[in-house]
């Protein structure tokens, strides 16, 4: 997860989209990333679906966006980076769409390289 964080500091804001159901990792300003989180979060989205006896077939889409902002807090992006997400998660099936919000998530990250 380090290495993601450090991999997003040296990016613009944007959009990060996570397709749980490829594993992939796509920024609105820069394009496909090679991120652990996506692989991690594909692995949980499985291991739940088959805890909760879900047919993996009937899941069409289910994504995690992530608009990610660096300068709601000036920092020294050098040594230092206060990211604020803001999450939105969906589910699509072919009767119906679930959605959820999660929003203010901060996290400050030290950089590895500075």
């Amino acid at each position: 997860m380090v290495d993601d964080l450090e991999i997003l500091s040296e990016l613009p804001n944007g959009v990060l989209v996570l397709d749980l159901l490829t594993a992939s990792a796509t920024h609105s300003e820069v394009g496909k990333l090679n991120l652990w989180i996506s692989g991690e979060l594909s692995e949980w989205l499985k291991r739940e679906v088959l805890k909760d006896n879900i047919d993996m077939s009937m899941l069409n889409c289910v994504t995690l966006s992530v608009a990610i902002d660096t300068d709601k807090v000036k920092t020294h992006k050098k040594k230092v980076v206060m990211f604020h997400f803001d999450c939105r998660t969906e589910i699509v099936t072919d009767s119906k769409k679930y959605v959820g919000c999660l929003n203010e998530v901060s996290r400050w990250h030290t950089r590895l390289r500075t």
